[in-house]
């Protein structure tokens, strides 16, 4: 069951597209299972089309289909962001790139149904909100188009989440024990209960 979150874990940071932090995260792994981890990133981000290995082959498509998408082979791009929904329904980049292709074809509706899917997987990626103003900007709601654009700078702005390599949740930024709290708010009371 512990290794089921913790690969849970590494999935949702591959989703975000944070390798860094899945590779940092893959370090906390015993022996044999973060050595294939840290292989497939290797691969995914040197040469996709090696990668084999069915934890990656969702973000594998989604890589895939990117590269597609820039070089101009729109079919393929669309076929590929629909194999990664295939295989991972929760990859919000793969719905949020499948949306941009029918924005760029004219389809508004469907590429805002799309949006609107990613949005609820995953509601801090600034580039949906570019993606979202982008989109009421074409249909003349500025009022959302501008909600969206501030998101997304808040977002870019924002410094990334330090993750725990254990549990792969988010790291307080300042932690004070409980006694440190307690011994303030003793010297607090004292300091207000003996005022010259």
């Amino acid at each position: 069951m512990v290794a089921d979150e913790a690969l849970a874990r590494f999935l949702a940071l591959l989703r975000r597209k944070d390798y860094a932090g899945a590779r940092t995260y893959a370090e906390g792994f015993p022996g044999e299972e973060r050595e294939r981890l840290l292989r497939s990133l290797s691969l995914l981000e040197e040469d996709p089309e090696a990668l084999d290995d069915p934890l990656f082959a969702a973000e594998k498509e989604v890589v895939l289909g990117v590269r597609a998408a820039r070089e101009g082979r729109w079919e393929e791009a669309l076929e590929r962001f629909q194999k990664a929904l295939e295989l991972d329904p929760l990859h919000h980049r793969a719905l949020v790139n499948l949306g941009t292709l029918h924005l760029e074809r004219g389809e508004v509706e469907a590429a805002l149904a799309l949006y609107q899917k990613a949005l609820k997987l995953f509601p801090d990626d600034p580039l949906l909100h570019e993606n979202l103003a982008a989109l009421y900007k074409r249909k003349g709601d500025l009022s959302r188009m501008v909600a969206h654009m501030k998101r997304a700078t808040r977002l870019k702005m924002a410094p990334p989440p330090t993750l725990d390599p254990l549990t792969g949740k988010p790291e307080r930024r300042l932690r004070f024990p409980a006694w440190a709290w307690l011994l303030a708010l003793a010297l607090l009371a004292y300091l207000l209960l003996h005022k010259p």
